[in-house]
């Protein structure tokens, strides 16, 4: 159910955009809104998301990826710096096949260090359950394909 300009009554984030809701605010302004992750990864692990209510990165309009991709790249760095990670991973999921439990669009800022338990998870997931050494003709076909639905 939308209420106002493009919020869902029942989306957690939208409570928070509109605040109705409480959340540990790292920044905000009239398109995009950070707080802290309840269930961080990692330590300093933020949530991006866009005030108004788009369900998938299909839904959100250009100019307001652009806007957030900007805040994106500078909570990266000011994560990273506070709380001395050595890098940063940037995740994003689209559909629940994809991992996605709140159907507002939101971006996870998550400091990473060496040796973390993602690291290992991540590690793993890729090295056995990824594509093995697929052929070139293979990924020229599908980069055709993709390249015919842009």
């Amino acid at each position: 159910m939308r209420v106002g300009k493009r919020m869902s009554a029942v989306c957690p984030f939208c409570s928070i955009a509109s605040g109705k809701a409480q959340a540990s605010i790292v920044y905000e302004d009239a398109t995009v809104l950070v707080f802290m992750d309840l269930n961080p990864a990692n330590f300093g692990h933020t949530l991006v998301v866009p005030r108004e209510h788009w369900e998938n990165i299909y839904e959100v309009p250009e100019n307001v990826l652009a806007d957030l991709f900007s805040v994106v790249k500078r909570v990266s760095s000011a994560a990273k710096k506070t709380v001395g990670a050595e890098g940063i991973s940037i995740l994003q999921l689209n559909g629940r096949a994809a991992g996605q439990t709140v159907t507002h669009f939101h971006i996870h800022i998550i400091p990473r260090f060496s040796g973390d338990a993602i690291s290992k998870a991540l590690g793993a997931m890729m090295e056995h359950h990824g594509l093995k050494n697929p052929e070139k003709s293979d990924l020229d076909e599908i980069a055709k394909k993709i390249r015919e639905n842009l």
